[in-house]
């Protein structure tokens, strides 16, 4: 049994994924396996990673299904702690070190994400700079504002995840913000080291521009959920707020406002308030 379970999806990656593979291979923390699952790829990808001698690399191979194929990977890992990865990323070679020591020193912590450099076809190489390091205080409220860039880049503890039931859902080119959300909900402590530890790289912005139209659609209605589970958990002592969720849902409805203006009413409301809700999330543990 490894220490850490590094998870990769792979879908017909042949260009990518052999840069992807030995950047693991290479991490300076030596005690972790490389679960990779073939998401049903038609092209080289599933002989290049056979090509890999290595025994710390395990191969599973699923239909041309993403969700599914993540949450077999996550299924499948042995470690204490599971590192997430795109088939076409390429990790710093002290990533698994870093985050890894992060988690051993602070185990309240269930997430330790980073900062990334950025690359890709005719995209200059530059660093995406968070605006959170360290812990994240108010997680949920922070998913609201779009104030956290989460890519599957970080590191989380299987305990928790296996406890509280946890896997990624249905929510296409948004699975990890969803987890995240889920994560939150459960009182999961959230951190964000300002190390960029990760390469990650942009698709083709054809193919972006393509998705993104769900991935929208995806975020909104995690957000949405998100507002409601908020109101929900503090309705107990402000039983007004479930009727403001639904008064603006039909406003939204209707066209009478706008997402934006939804979602900027209700993260006002908490962050303005964030100690006295805080101090009601307190009593109602």
């Amino acid at each position: 049994m490894k220490t850490i379970s590094v998870v990769m999806c792979a879908s017909n990656a042949e260009d990518t994924i052999a840069g992807s593979i030995e950047s693991v291979l290479k991490q300076s923390y030596p005690d972790f396996e490389l679960i990779i699952v073939n998401n049903g790829s038609t092209d080289n990808t599933k002989a290049i990673i056979n090509s890999y001698d290595d025994e710390r690399i395990r191969i599973i191979d699923n239909i041309d299904n993403y969700i599914q194929s993540l949450n077999i990977g996550i299924k499948a890992s042995t470690g204490k702690y599971i590192a997430r990865m795109d088939s076409g990323d390429i990790m710093h070679v002290d990533r698994l070190k870093l985050q890894h020591s992060v988690m051993e020193d602070f185990p309240n912590i269930i997430v330790c994400s980073c900062w990334e450099i950025i690359f890709g076809k005719n995209i200059a190489r530059r660093m995406h700079e968070q605006k959170f390091c360290g812990l994240i205080e108010q997680p949920l409220v922070q998913l609201l504002n779009d104030n956290v860039r989460i890519s599957p880049i970080y590191m989380m503890r299987k305990s928790f995840i296996d406890e509280k039931k946890i896997q990624y859902e249905d929510y296409s080119y948004a699975e990890d913000y969803k987890l995240w959300s889920e994560i939150a909900k459960s009182k999961g402590v959230l951190y964000m080291d300002s190390q960029p530890l990760i390469y990650s790289r942009i698709c083709d912005m054809k193919i972006s521009r393509k998705r993104r139209e769900i991935q929208i659609q995806n975020i909104s209605k995690i957000k949405k959920e998100i507002v409601f589970s908020l109101c929900y958990k503090l309705s107990e002592v402000y039983p007004m707020l479930i009727p403001l969720y639904h008064t603006n849902i039909d406003l939204l409805k209707e066209e009478l406002i706008s997402e934006k203006d939804f979602f900027s009413l209700f993260y006002s409301l908490f962050i303005k308030n964030k100690n006295r809700f805080k101090d009601i999330e307190n009593k109602l543990k």
